[in-house]
C-alpha cells in the first residue's frame, strides 16, 4: 500500500509539473515574423528624406537604390556564405550603388545615397530585422571596397 501511495504521489507531482510547463508555454508571446516589404521600405524612406533628398530623389530613385543594395547583399551572401556578417548601408554597399548607378546612366550624389541607406537601416530596425549596430571596432574590420578606397559613398 505504501508503494502505491508513493507512485500516486509521484504521478500527481508529474501532473503538476506538466501543467506548469503547459501554463508557461501558453503565457509566452508568439514570435513575430519579420517580413521585409520593399513598398513599405520605400514609403518609410521617402517620408523621411530631407528637403535636399526630396529635390534629388524620386520615389523610383529610392526604390532603385534599395534594389541595388539588395542585389549587392544577395551577391555577398552567395559569394561568402550565409554566416558572413554584413554591414547594412556601409561604405562598401554605397560604393557598389554608385558603380551601379554610373553603369545605368544615373548620377546620385554620395550624400543622397547615404541618406537613403541611413533611412533603410532605420526601417530595418523598426521592423526588428537587424541586430544591434556594429561597434566602431567591428566597422573598422570591414574592408572598404568603395570607389577610390576613400570610404566615401
Amino acid at each position: 500500500m505504501g508503494a502505491a501511495l508513493l507512485a500516486l504521489g509521484l504521478l500527481a507531482l508529474l501532473g503538476v509539473v506538466a501543467a506548469a510547463f503547459w501554463w508557461q508555454e501558453r503565457r509566452r508571446r508568439p514570435e513575430r515574423a519579420v517580413v521585409y516589404g520593399m513598398d513599405q521600405s520605400v514609403d518609410y524612406i521617402t517620408e523621411r528624406l530631407s528637403d535636399a533628398g526630396r529635390e534629388l530623389l524620386t520615389r523610383h530613385d529610392v526604390r532603385r537604390i534599395l534594389e541595388w543594395e539588395m542585389q549587392y547583399l544577395h551577391h555577398r551572401v552567395a559569394q561568402d556564405g550565409p554566416e558572413t556578417p554584413l554591414v547594412i548601408g556601409g561604405p562598401e554597399v554605397a560604393g557598389e550603388i554608385r558603380e551601379q548607378a554610373a553603369r545605368h546612366g544615373h548620377t546620385y550624389p554620395p550624400a543622397a545615397i547615404r541618406e537613403v541607406l541611413e533611412h533603410q537601416t532605420g526601417y530595418l530596425a523598426s521592423i526588428g530585422a537587424i541586430a544591434e549596430p556594429a561597434s566602431e571596432e567591428e566597422t573598422r574590420e570591414v574592408p572598404d571596397r568603395g570607389p577610390g578606397g576613400d570610404g566615401e559613398a
